[in-house]
């Protein structure tokens, strides 16, 4: 059972990334550049928060939600790190890179500061 609530989300994660390179229906691995050692991260993240932080982040989606910001919180600074170079890591928004290193940061603190009231 922990195995499966571990391994859904890093599934989940890898469809993501693999549905932005447009490889979604033709794969059957994770993503390049996905590392199994980010599956003890996974287990904090729920499906609902782990889309609308990647859209908020790698999109122009809206502002990451209250309760998913004490979500990624539980997350942990560093798996919400090694989760964006993972991603940076496919090449898909090579162009956008400071951009996105950039939101994560403000994301990061904004949920920081709603969750931990400073």
């Amino acid at each position: 059972m922990a195995r499966s609530a571990i391994a859904f989300p890093a599934l989940l994660l890898a469809f993501f990334v693999l549905l932005e390179l447009g490889l979604a229906k033709q794969a059957r691995e994770p993503a390049p550049g996905y590392d199994s050692s980010i599956e003890p991260c996974l287990k904090n993240m729920t499906e609902e928060c782990g889309i609308e932080v990647f859209q908020n982040i790698f999109h122009k989606g809206p502002e990451i939600t209250d309760s998913c910001c004490g979500v990624l919180l539980k997350f942990g600074h560093p798996c919400h790190s090694e989760l964006i170079e993972i991603v940076l890591s496919t090449g898909k928004f090579a162009t956008r890179e400071a951009e996105i290193l950039q939101k994560s940061t403000a994301a990061w603190k904004r949920c920081r500061s709603i969750v931990e009231g400073h």
